[in-house]
């Protein structure tokens, strides 16, 4: 039992991989931070600097907390920091598409 420690009567894993988190959570967590990070950069119409990306970081992590999921914040940093280029991309797809409609138009 060294991987885990008891926080109010429970039983947590100390070492909890993002994998082995159940589906609907990891589609909460993944939304959450897609949404988050998406209207981000439509609000400032560039990529996120570091401390922007940190202050939203932190806000998931706190809305994680509140739901009631454990999870390691470097596995949700790490998860971040691997989809971040992503949603980057999406953006950037959006933007030629509308620009590409509005100039046809």
């Amino acid at each position: 039992m060294k991987n885990h420690i008891r926080v109010n009567g429970r039983l947590l894993q100390t070492n909890k991989k993002f994998s082995a988190l159940k589906l609907r959570q990891k589609e909460w967590i993944a939304s959450l931070l897609r949404s988050k990070t998406i209207s981000l950069i439509f609000e400032h119409q560039r990529q996120l600097t570091r401390l922007e990306r940190e202050r939203l970081l932190q806000e998931t992590l706190i809305a994680i907390e509140q739901k009631g999921i454990w999870i390691p914040d470097y596995e949700v940093r790490g998860y971040f920091d691997s989809r971040v280029q992503r949603y980057y991309k999406s953006f950037y797809k959006q933007q030629a598409l509308s620009e590409d409609n509005s100039s046809s138009n």
